[in-house]
């Protein structure tokens, strides 16, 4: 990908980011002013606030970054790319999914005789995901 390009693409997903963020923050403030904010939508709009804003300003500051000191960039894509790095990714992915799929199998089992709340478990799922992830993957670039 064009170097360019790809800075210009990240500066304007940043901003758009940003906005979608700046947007939510100023309705969970207007809907907590006027005492009309409740319990899901008070979910919703938080975390397109907490979720959206952040990640702009991550993304602006990464822009800024990359901007500074292009050949850092030019070398993290080569590595990135490399056929190595590739392989554990992909296999440390299909392994986690493995790890994943057995315990939701486990979850729903348990499921049938405890009535188990899905806001308890989905977090408890991603949470899971990411940390079998990155288990797997720092074991397999020692394996391999």
């Amino acid at each position: 990908m064009n170097f360019e390009k790809h800075l210009k693409s990240q500066f304007l997903v940043a901003i758009a980011y940003i906005v979608i963020g700046v947007i939510a923050l100023i309705a969970l403030v207007i809907l907590l002013i006027s005492g009309k904010l409740n319990g899901k939508l008070s979910g919703i709009i938080g975390g397109l606030t907490f979720g959206f804003l952040p990640l702009g300003i991550g993304l602006l500051l990464d822009y800024y970054r990359v901007k500074r000191n292009p050949e850092k960039w030019k070398k993290e894509i080569e590595l990135k790319n490399e056929e190595r790095n590739i392989f554990l990714r992909n296999k440390s992915g299909y392994e986690a999914f493995g790890i994943m799929s057995f315990l939701m199998l486990g979850l729903w089992g348990v499921n049938i005789w405890v009535n188990i709340s899905s806001s308890l478990v989905f977090p408890v799922l991603l949470g899971m995901m990411s940390i079998s992830y990155f288990t797997i993957l720092t074991i397999n670039a020692k394996r391999y």
